[in-house]
């Protein structure tokens, strides 16, 4: 498994090239990004660190520093599938594959979307989907060298490996699939930031239904906190609201 030691992200790549350029200049020395170990533990192990995770330059030619997550958490929850948050969301694509790789996820398998962004952008970079399969290093490498968190989705369908791709991205899809049932070998790809103040026109009580609806019957849950697109406070908030909505159980860490 991957993600067992905090990795500093230095090479001008995945994340980290994004205005990479603009960002030395201002910075006046070479950009890094963050990558957080992961632990397995519970909603309140769900915390904010120091180190900066995605760095922008916004409209106005000002640096966005973003801090991420202490630790990526994997959650058990008693009655749910396996659920891991984490903070950029291009790192989804590396815990479907080592679902893929336990056997917990078969391929192709079906991607249920639930984001204020598409995440689609053009990815030219070809994903190997054997070897991403058999080798998870290989499987972390391109997720955080070749992807970014617009652009993480694209490699997975032009191989095939996700079949049918759900996207709940207004409120006219979160309506339409308020009460549906998805396949059992299927994803929930959900990001907080389809709580952001931008996406206020959706009744919040319409997503956590369709969140609560979802969410039990799939076979992985992947949750990006996107600290670029939401605020941190407010991310916590929702994402404890949403596993309040399961009257649920919540077991300590082991």
């Amino acid at each position: 498994m991957q993600y067992k030691h905090e990795f500093h992200l230095e090479k001008e790549s995945g994340n980290n090239a994004l205005s990479y350029k603009k960002r030395k200049e201002i910075l006046k020395k070479n950009p890094s990004l963050t990558i957080p170990k992961i632990i397995n533990g519970t909603l309140e192990d769900v915390q904010y660190g120091e180190h900066i995770v995605f760095e922008e330059v916004d409209e106005n030619g000002n640096l966005q520093s973003c801090k991420g997550l202490k630790n990526f958490v994997r959650l058990d929850i008693s009655s749910l599938p396996p659920i891991i948050v984490f903070d950029n969301h291009n790192h989804a694509l590396y815990f479907w594959y080592e679902a893929l790789h336990l056997g917990h996820l078969q391929s192709p398998f079906e991607l249920i979307h639930m984001d204020e962004h598409s995440d689609l952008w053009e990815n030219k970079n070809p994903l190997d989907h054997e070897k991403a399969m058999k080798n998870l290093k290989y499987a972390w490498e391109f997720t955080n060298y070749q992807c970014n968190v617009g652009n993480y989705i694209e490699p997975l369908l032009k191989n095939n490996t996700i079949k049918t791709m759900i996207r709940l991205e207004n409120e006219f899809e979160i309506e339409k699939y308020k009460n549906y049932i998805p396949p059992k070998k299927s994803v929930f790809n959900l990001d907080i930031d389809i709580f952001a103040p931008e996406m206020d026109f959706i009744p919040e009580r319409k997503k956590i239904d369709c969140i609560k609806n979802i969410l039990p019957n799939v076979s992985l849950v992947t949750i990006a906190m996107s600290p670029y697109f939401i605020s941190p406070g407010l991310a916590l908030r929702k994402l404890h609201r949403i596993f309040t909505n399961f009257d649920l159980q919540v077991p300590r860490n082991r």
